[in-house]
């Protein structure tokens, strides 16, 4: 609507700049900026894309699709930062490939989920991680069962699901890959926890694997 519109432009660009150096200040570096934006306008592509080199991100995520690839594309180019699309559970769709997604500009990249991949393909996210990993910004790490799993395709508390995440984790640390590795929390949080408690918990699995 005319009013969400307004709204997504209305913050001065200073606040995001702002927000950058409060996180800088605390250690903390934002490489993505997940606005989503490639059912927007022009106008507010163009100012998600500043909003997000304000921030120090290296890129604006969306979920990945040709319409989106080839909406956000040029803006990308534009300002000189990615596009960044994330997958679901598009690679278990019959004939999936990420290659007609990348071949629409050098300034798409991937946000490549390997949970989800897994989870939905059963197949070992390690063979398309070496393939594409100078066209992979980041990934989302989970733990989840695969397909054949029980119950299948379902998120669990790190170390109790089948994703290889210790396999994951080594191949882009002993390649000294620049691709940033998101936790993100999907498995349900038991009673007596809290969301800031289990990242550390998953922080901390994945630190015992890189040591």
């Amino acid at each position: 609507t005319e009013a969400q519109k307004q709204w997504r432009l209305s913050a001065p660009i200073e606040k995001f700049e702002e927000l950058r150096k409060m996180y800088n200040d605390a250690g903390v570096t934002i490489h993505i900026a997940k606005f989503s934006p490639a059912d927007w306008s022009d106008e507010e592509i163009d100012y998600a894309f500043t909003a997000a080199k304000a921030l120090g991100a290296k890129g604006v995520c969306n979920e990945i699709g040709e319409d989106a690839c080839r909406r956000l594309a040029p803006f990308a180019e534009k300002h000189g930062i990615w596009a960044v699309f994330h997958n679901h559970f598009q690679p278990g769709e019959e004939g999936w490939s990420w290659d007609p997604f990348l071949e629409i500009s050098p300034a798409i990249m991937l946000n490549m989920d390997v949970g989800h991949y897994f989870g939905v393909t059963g197949k070992h996210p390690n063979q398309e991680l070496t393939r594409l990993h100078d066209r992979i910004a980041s990934i989302h790490i989970k733990d989840k069962t695969g397909p054949a799993g029980n119950p299948p395709n379902t998120n669990m508390p790190f170390g109790e699901g089948e994703t290889p995440i210790t396999d994951i984790l080594k191949l882009i640390q002993e390649n000294h890959w620049p691709i940033n590795v998101d936790i993100e929390l999907e498995y349900d949080i038991p009673e007596g926890s809290d969301a800031v408690l289990e990242v550390k918990k998953c922080v901390e699995y994945c630190r015992d694997i890189l040591v």
